[in-house]
């Protein structure tokens, strides 16, 4: 048996970053292209920059650098701050998940030996 928990972070009660999220802007961090990391979560460019968008007004600071197309293409990077708040969360909601099992299985034991 496991329990499952979703965390996410809101600002003024809208969704900032959750697991989708945070999960799709490592992508794009790990691949450089907004196209690939869309490519990879099944969803199009277009909506995967939507939610770029989203994530930075309502985190109130650019999270994703772009890189116009040309000769040498174009691109996309997270922003050092991006790169830092991604990361935090990402750590943040692994410590939380940790704290949710383990709270879990000690229940359970205590549960079971009554």
């Amino acid at each position: 048996m496991e329990i499952k928990a979703k965390f996410w972070i809101e600002n003024k009660g809208e969704v900032v970053l959750g697991g989708g999220k945070t999960a799709l802007l490592q992508t794009l961090g790990h691949l450089g292209s907004i196209q690939r990391a869309a490519d990879e979560f099944g969803m199009s460019y277009r909506y995967a920059w939507g939610v770029i968008k989203k994530i930075e007004q309502r985190a109130g600071f650019k999270i994703v650098d772009t890189k116009l197309g040309g000769k040498d293409g174009g691109g996309a990077q997270l922003t050092p701050k991006g790169k830092a708040f991604v990361e935090t969360t990402d750590t943040l909601f692994k410590d939380l998940q940790t704290i949710v099992e383990k709270r879990f299985r000690q229940r359970l034991r205590n549960h079971s030996s009554k």
